[in-house]
């Protein structure tokens, strides 16, 4: 039973704040002893039987469990050979991570990328935030999502930058 409660973390919402202001704590003691108008023992007892959120004007007090596998897409590691793959953080790292798949990639590598990051999500990196791609694979992907080139971010920074003509 202990190591079931270890696994598991205090969510507070805060209402008196914009709706997703919260907080994290690892124990409802560790709250109690933050916020001592909070009785451990109450809060212990309403969550424990009720296995419902304790609520009221200021705050929503849940019990929720600590997610302790890393989520991340399935993206062979020969892709991110100069990253410490274990490592790497995929939410943080997307732009590298979108970058890399769509250069060096397959057609499952991106479909597994899309699936991860969201449809969406890729073209607004790609329109955004993807400052190179080769000219090969920016034809590849206008054609794949259905894009103008001068949509894309990479292309407009390429079209700004030009080398001398000799």
């Amino acid at each position: 039973m202990l190591k079931e409660l270890n696994k598991r973390v205090i969510v507070v919402h805060w209402k008196r704040f914009a709706s997703t202001d919260i907080d994290v704590f690892s124990s409802l003691k560790g709250f109690c002893d933050s916020y001592p108008t909070y009785n451990y023992h109450t809060l212990n007892n309403y969550l424990s039987k009720k296995k419902v959120p304790f609520e009221n004007d200021e705050i929503k007090i849940e019990r929720h469990p600590l997610i302790q596998k890393v989520r991340r897409p399935d993206l062979p590691k020969v892709l991110f050979w100069d990253f410490d793959f274990e490592k790497l953080d995929w939410s943080r790292s997307y732009k590298t991570v979108i970058e890399r798949v769509l250069d060096k990639g397959n057609t499952m590598d991106w479909e597994e990328m899309i699936r991860f990051y969201g449809r969406e999500n890729v073209i607004r990196a790609l329109k955004e935030d993807i400052t190179y791609l080769s000219d090969m694979t920016m034809e590849t992907v206008c054609k794949y999502f259905q894009l103008s080139k001068e949509k894309l971010r990479c292309y407009t920074k390429k079209q700004l930058h030009q080398g001398h003509w000799i």
